[in-house]
């Protein structure tokens, strides 16, 4: 007798396998009912910030697991975990513009029901800005180690390739929070203003000051020392 293959096998409530696995019936009730909207848009507001949690909680755990082999000395495994990290961190800021269609009197009947919720208690960002001077101390460590600093690795590129890359992946990783921090900003700006207080007290002029934060300044840094060198040298 052939088995029925649309028959679920796994526990749970769901119709299907799938519905078990991914565990949709919890996912999918996790957003406000209808009848509790404040505002029609505000599923909407949910699923891009819920949305957003998941995929930040992705980031960070591949981001753990890069700097797990990059203190092992496996620098182009971590290279290919930054990567996939990267992928998952793209779609938040992309969401971030869908959040930019809700209207500043819209929004405001939403914002009623958010309490002193503000995106500064994100667990997803949060856990990104955890994880990435842990990985700058990691890659610090094998440079003392192996007797090298930020400068050789890119002088000397083709010999310690793997370490370059891995450089240039966290100055990705470094760059897309700045991004996000960016248009987190300016989706703050559009919908409720640039000089109001928000949610949580707290001016969205900060939001700007935080920008300048850089979890691997000394690679951003290298960048000056190495065209200021190089303009030094040049005849004049």
């Amino acid at each position: 007798m052939t088995e029925d293959l649309r028959k679920p096998i796994l526990p749970g409530t769901g119709a299907s396998d799938y519905e078990r696995y991914l565990r949709t019936d919890e996912l999918l009730s996790l957003q406000k009912s209808r009848e509790q909207l404040l505002h029609p848009d505000e599923l909407t507001f949910q699923v891009v910030h819920q949305a957003s949690e998941l995929l930040m909680k992705g980031a960070a755990w591949e981001l753990e697991r890069a700097r797990v082999k990059i203190v092992a000395g496996e620098f182009a495994p971590a290279t290919r975990l930054l990567r996939r990290a990267h992928g998952m961190l793209e779609h938040p800021v992309a969401m971030l513009h869908i959040l930019e269609n809700i209207t500043p009197y819209d929004y405001h009947l939403i914002r009623a029901g958010l309490g002193h919720g503000s995106g500064l208690d994100s667990p997803g960002f949060l856990a990104l800005l955890h994880i990435a001077p842990r990985i700058g101390d990691a890659f610090q460590e094998q440079l003392r180690v192996k007797g090298l600093k930020a400068d050789d690795i890119y002088r000397r590129h083709e010999e310690f390739f793997d370490l370059h890359e891995l450089a240039e992946m966290m100055l990705d990783f470094d760059e897309r929070m700045q991004v996000f921090r960016f248009h987190h900003l300016k989706l703050a700006q559009r919908v409720i203003g640039g000089g109001v207080i928000g949610t949580m007290g707290t001016p969205v002029e900060v939001l700007q000051q935080r920008m300048q934060h850089l979890a691997y300044r000394e690679l951003w840094d290298l960048r000056n020392q190495i065209t200021a060198e190089t303009n030094a040298s040049m005849p004049e």
